[in-house]
């Protein structure tokens, strides 16, 4: 409150205060209403300058990949198991875009599919290989071309990237073991056993693998394994048919001729074939039903004179009897084949001197002999291919496997570093042969004893 008189001591005063505090107000007010549209102003002034940045960026950006959507829609269809379609995109989009690395590449991924390694292969050489679904291509081309050695590396990078893929860790081991690493092999195919459903399928491996390698009391306890979780072997990497036939050929080798009867028999059930019946014949025999084993082998010669088993058994019941004349003409079929054995070589020596004909006798005396050395050559290659993996003569003898196969790549692959001036004259020879697609050299030949 003013003091008494104030008012007529400071005339004016309060109105020209108030005055004042209006005026305050009013540009307070102007300030404040002018201040927010300035701010409005500078934003809407920087989202256009920042759009005129964007959007050109945007455009650089979406204009590839709108661009791309054929081969987008190219993956998709493969995916979905339709490569044929897929290929006519890409090439499509090659026509207008060639060159382009990722439309090659998925180009070579089509090709596998659709069964042409080859040009897979060589288009993903010469893009290289950017994601894993390009190193899977990669790999499956090389397994379809039986390039084992190329595919192994690739494949060991892929299992390290994903060690609980169950396909891939089968692929691993089948590789591992085609190079004869069955050691290596047979680890991977357990730890594949391991995997969730993978139980039977894996116990099914390993048993190859063991029959492979010449282990058949191991075969037999993988298979047995097998039939425990799946008594009826179905859904397995073969056929029912195929796998009791393969048991029971393990356990003929085992010598555990009852189970290898039982096995058979359910292998016939399914099928009959010439190879079924002619171990069916044998297993029969072994177990002293002789008169069942002539049945199953005569069957089994109607449809293939030269399966080698069932001539051989029907030619020892033939000569038991004196009718050598017919024992001979069971054996006949065989004796000019490229796979003739030892033992039927044996059988045509002794009916030939049992008809009383020296010189024929001779001749096939020999010719076992020949044949004989031949085979034990082949089992001692076999035996140091695979204990000793990786050695110099390993090496050297799996090339000799792999170019009787034809596969005169890798064989080239695996015998090069093997080359020496002071090479030893066997593999010399064996060079010289796989360069020039040349016949090898006998497999007699072979320096084993040095192995």
């Amino acid at each position: 409150m003013l003091p008494e008189g104030s008012s007529d001591r400071f005339p004016g005063f309060i109105w020209q205060a108030d005055m004042a505090n209006q005026n305050t107000r009013q540009q307070d007010q102007n300030s404040t209403g002018r201040q927010p549209r300035k701010r409005a102003i500078r934003r809407r002034m920087l989202t256009y300058l920042a759009l005129a940045v964007i959007i050109p960026l945007l455009a650089v950006v979406a204009a590839p990949w709108m661009e791309e959507a054929p081969l987008r829609e190219a993956e998709a269809l493969l995916e979905s198991g339709e490569p044929g379609k897929a290929l006519r995109l890409v090439d499509g989009f090659l026509s207008e875009h060639r060159g382009h690395e990722a439309a090659l590449a998925l180009k070579a991924r089509g090709l596998v599919a659709v069964q042409q390694p080859g040009q897979a292969l060589s288009l993903l050489l010469q893009v290289g290989m950017a994601s894993d679904k390009d190193l899977k291509a990669y790999t499956d081309a090389c397994l379809m071309l039986q390039r084992w050695t190329d595919a192994l590396p690739v494949l060991e990078v892929r299992e390290k990237k994903s060690p609980q893929d169950a396909d891939l860790l089968h692929e691993l081991s089948g590789c591992l073991a085609k190079l004869s690493q069955y050691d290596r092999a047979v680890e991977v195919a357990e730890r594949f056993t391991l995997l969730p459903d993978c139980e039977s399928r894996g116990y099914t491996l390993q048993g190859m693998l063991e029959r492979d390698r010449g282990n058949s009391q191991r075969c037999c306890e993988a298979w047995a394994e097998v039939l425990k979780r799946n008594p009826e072997a179905t859904d397995l990497q073969i056929t029912p048919r195929e796998f009791f036939l393969e048991y029971g050929r393990s356990l003929l080798q085992v010598s555990d001729y009852p189970a290898a009867v039982e096995a058979l028999a359910r292998s016939a059930e399914m099928e009959t074939t010439p190879e079924t019946n002619s171990l069916y014949g044998k297993a029969l025999m072994l177990c002293g039903r002789a008169e069942e084993a002539e049945a199953r082998w005569k069957l089994a010669l109607v449809k293939t004179p030269d399966a080698r088993l069932a001539a051989e058994g029907m030619a020892e019941i033939l000569m038991s009897r004196g009718q050598f004349e017919e024992a001979l003409g069971v054996l006949r079929p065989l004796s000019e084949s490229e796979l003739l054995r030892s033992s039927t070589s044996f059988l045509l020596q002794r009916v030939t001197g049992l008809l009383k004909r020296p010189e024929e006798a001779e001749q096939w005396k020999e010719r076992t002999e020949l044949l004989r050395l031949r085979e034990e050559a082949r089992v001692s290659m076999e035996q140091v291919v695979i204990f000793s993996p990786g050695s110099l003569w390993a090496n050297v003898f799996q090339a000799y496997f792999l170019a009787e196969q034809d596969n005169l790549l890798q064989a080239t692959a695996l015998l090069k570093p093997c080359v020496k001036e002071e090479s030893h004259e066997f593999i010399h020879a064996l060079w010289d042969a796989v360069e020039k697609d040349q016949p090898l050299p006998p497999i007699e030949t072979a320096p084993l004893e040095k192995n």
